[in-house]
């Protein structure tokens, strides 16, 4: 646990109270009340006071929404874990900028260490699993296979056949959840795809096309443990309930879900590219150690035994298809996945 030396804590009549006595019953106003505190020690400007109080003001309203918290001091590392996979989420489905969820996120880190007076609850970008402010990522993300099957024996069965899921399917941790197994091993034995549906960003379904036995088989699992329920959330929890408790499980092993979901584009882009070109094992930029561009597709190219253009229309035509099933209508957002 890292200290904070907080000018202005110490002076607060009780720092335990309310929102650790900040001065005010209201947890905007109270977060306010501790960047002012940063700013009479010179820590940051007044701009920055406005802009930080106005972005805190969002997860504030996300704590009062989804938990009821009113007060700082209810506030744990899960919340924060959830609000910052809130973000991801937002990125992810083009809602917000992946500049905006790395500011957001910094806001409420800055507060609450300043409130707080450490750093207990922090969750850094990378933790919450976004990707750099360029967008382009430059280390993977993705979960190895040896962790994978390292991770699905510490996880419970229930999270367990969740991470399989997300693994072989692409889904977002909130899409598993809420997913109707059953329903879809059903559809995938008839029509050789599934319609995603429930969780998704923006309500927008998408059609995923089944590919492989080990998807197939990810839903025979799952649909097990699912029984007679329509998803599987436990019926006895809400979504938020059921999430706070994956949160802690995956927390104690160390593991971000959706690096399931950047191995499942990772492993989908060397598919798409067998496909078109008959060539196996053709890596996307950050597994293949080449920067995303020209030398990807030299090293393309090279794999293959075509030209430079042909291999830059493979490959943008493998991050299309690779979007499309994580749910998108722009390629670009591959780029935190694929580099």
């Amino acid at each position: 646990m890292t200290k904070i030396t907080t000018i202005g804590r110490h002076e607060r009549a009780n720092p335990n109270s309310k929102n650790f006595g900040l001065g005010s019953r209201d947890i905007k106003q109270a977060a306010k009340n501790a960047l002012h505190e940063k700013s009479n020690a010179s820590q940051v400007g007044f701009t920055t006071v406005s802009v930080q109080s106005n972005r805190f003001s969002q997860f504030a309203n996300y704590l009062k929404d989804e938990h009821g918290i009113k007060d700082m001091r209810d506030i744990e590392k899960e919340h924060v874990a959830q609000y910052a996979d809130e973000l991801q989420a937002k990125f992810d489905c083009g809602a917000i900028g992946v500049k905006t969820a790395h500011d957001y996120l910094s806001a409420v880190n800055s507060v609450l260490s300043q409130a707080i007076g450490n750093n207990t609850l922090r969750v850094t970008a990378s933790e919450a699993g976004l990707p750099n402010r360029s967008g382009i990522a430059t280390d993977s993300k993705a979960i190895s296979n040896e962790r994978h099957e390292q991770v699905k024996n510490e996880l419970s069965p229930r999270l367990s056949a969740i991470a399989e899921m997300q693994r072989q399917l692409g889904f977002r941790f909130e899409e598993a959840a809420k997913s109707n197994p059953s329903a879809m091993l059903q559809e995938a034995t008839q029509k050789h795809a599934i319609t995603i549906s429930d969780g998704t960003k923006g309500g927008q379904s998408r059609v995923l096309p089944i590919s492989s036995q080990s998807q197939i088989d990810a839903l025979k699992s799952a649909s097990v443990i699912q029984g007679q329920h329509n998803s599987m959330i436990p019926s006895h929890q809400s979504y938020i309930q059921f999430s706070r408790v994956v949160y802690r499980e995956h927390g104690k092993i160390g593991h971000q879900s959706h690096g399931e979901r950047h191995a499942f584009a990772q492993n989908s882009y060397s598919n798409h590219m067998l496909n078109q070109t008959g060539t196996r094992d053709i890596k996307c930029p950050i597994s293949s150690g080449h920067c995303r561009g020209e030398a990807h597709h030299q090293y393309i190219a090279s794999k293959v035994g075509c030209t430079i253009q042909e291999a830059k229309a493979f490959d943008a035509n493998a991050r299309m298809l690779v979007a499309e099933e994580l749910g998108h209508h722009r390629t670009d957002i591959t780029n935190a996945y694929l580099g």
